[in-house]
């Protein structure tokens, strides 16, 4: 890794070009909520359809994740990345210019897909660029760059739609800037290769990595947790406004903007969460939290129409939501495996993160169709209790842990050399 103590221009360039990426791509995902009345209105489907174009995002996002980052393993993780921008960018365009459903499954399928692609391929120039103490933080502003997308896609979009014709246009324009980020990254995208660079990348067998990732438990446990606040977080993203609207009687304006405020919670989280980690020495049970507070914020949306209980609730579930990502992305980075491994570590995290999301909007949409959408809301509420159950078991990697851990190592040497005596 890079233990110069400082990231050169360079090494911020790159990660701003992948930053910025993932956040007009969770731009474009998360408008779906928002522009879905418009979205069904203009090309014409019903809510059981709108729950399997949730679905398909999310499906390609736990589909495709581990394949592209198997990709560097073949040594070519900038034309990877490179590759992921452009399909953004077609993604975007395919749904801006949609005349009928197909053509919005491929472009979300696309979108999404590749979206979580973006952080596990970067995870190889993090590495290369980035000093080991500083690693925490930065992926703390990586992960605030996804609720900030968020944000934009939720209380942000019925500007944009404002100040342009409607969505197809804003789904083009988001088409564009894709492939402007892809220009630029053919230029600035580089491996370090400076002397004091310790740790390089190299080719190795395809599978290896994985089958390195899979040998750390947690790398099981956050894979299995995952998924069940991703199912929660999807239903309430893809069909909580519907439901406001239809259900509360809340404008789109309005439901738009209560669900800013989940984002805005999360992106705070990114930022204040490894903070609280390090001051206070352990990981684990801010982790646990999550998984405890969500299924009760969650299930707060449903039980008031007014606005301003509304919008603290929605902070509240965004802080929560947000709160562990960090943490348990950066405990990956404390275990001493390869850059590939920790790459492909996270890599199937957000692919199996992918697939609970899936179930979370084809499952609200069917559920939503046979018992309308309140009642299929609320059954989804409680699947974050699964997220607290698994995370119990996570081994603790706090720098406190690491103290005890050398401290017992240390008596346990002293009693050996005793004996020897």
């Amino acid at each position: 890794m890079n233990r110069g103590g400082k990231i050169p221009v360079r090494g911020w360039s790159i990660l701003w070009i992948a930053w910025l990426a993932f956040m007009v791509a969770n731009l474009t995902n998360f408008a779906f909520g928002v522009i879905l009345p418009d979205m069904r209105s203009d090309i014409g489907f019903d809510l059981q359809t709108a729950g399997y174009l949730s679905a398909i995002a999310w499906i390609g996002k736990g589909l495709l994740t581990i394949p592209i980052t198997c990709l560097i393993s073949k040594g070519k993780p900038k034309i990877v990345l490179l590759s992921i921008f452009v399909l953004l960018g077609i993604g975007m365009f395919l749904q801006g210019f949609a005349t009928n459903t197909f053509m919005l499954f491929v472009g979300r399928l696309l979108v999404m897909g590749v979206t979580a692609g973006i952080v596990s391929v970067l995870v190889v120039f993090k590495i290369q660029w980035i000093p080991t103490e500083k690693m925490g933080a930065v992926n703390g502003i990586e992960m605030f760059t996804g609720p900030a997308g968020q944000l934009l896609g939720t209380a942000a979009f019925p500007m944009f739609l404002a100040m342009m014709a409607g969505w197809r246009e804003v789904m083009v324009a988001m088409g564009v800037f894709a492939f402007l980020l892809a220009f630029v990254w053919m230029f600035v995208a580089k491996e370090c290769n400076q002397p004091w660079q310790s740790t390089h990348y190299e080719k190795v067998p395809i599978l290896q990595p994985l089958k390195e990732a899979l040998a750390y438990k947690n790398t099981w446990l956050l894979a299995l947790a995952w998924p069940a606040t991703s199912l929660t977080w999807i239903a309430i993203y893809t069909f909580w406004a519907t439901y406001a609207v239809e259900n509360i009687g809340l404008s789109t304006a309005e439901a738009g903007m209560i669900l800013g405020f989940i984002p805005i919670g999360s992106a705070i989280a990114c930022l204040v969460s490894p903070v609280i980690a390090q001051t206070w020495g352990y990981d684990k049970p801010l982790i646990v939290a999550s998984g405890v507070v969500l299924p009760f914020s969650y299930y707060g949306l449903m039980l008031s129409d007014n606005i301003t209980v509304l919008s603290l609730v929605s902070f509240v579930t965004g802080y929560a939501a947000y709160n562990f990502v960090p943490l348990a992305l950066t405990t990956f980075y404390k275990t001493g495996m390869s850059p590939l491994a920790v790459s492909m570590g996270t890599g199937f995290i957000f692919s199996l993160s992918g697939l609970g999301g899936a179930v979370g909007g084809a499952l609200t949409g069917w559920l939503g169709s046979l018992y309308g959408l309140k009642t299929a809301l609320s059954l989804t509420c409680f699947a974050p209790i699964l997220f607290a159950l698994f995370a119990l078991f996570l081994t603790e990697t706090g720098w406190k842990a690491g103290e005890k851990i050398n401290h017992w190592n240390k008596i346990s040497a002293n009693k050996i050399s005793t004996n020897k005596k």
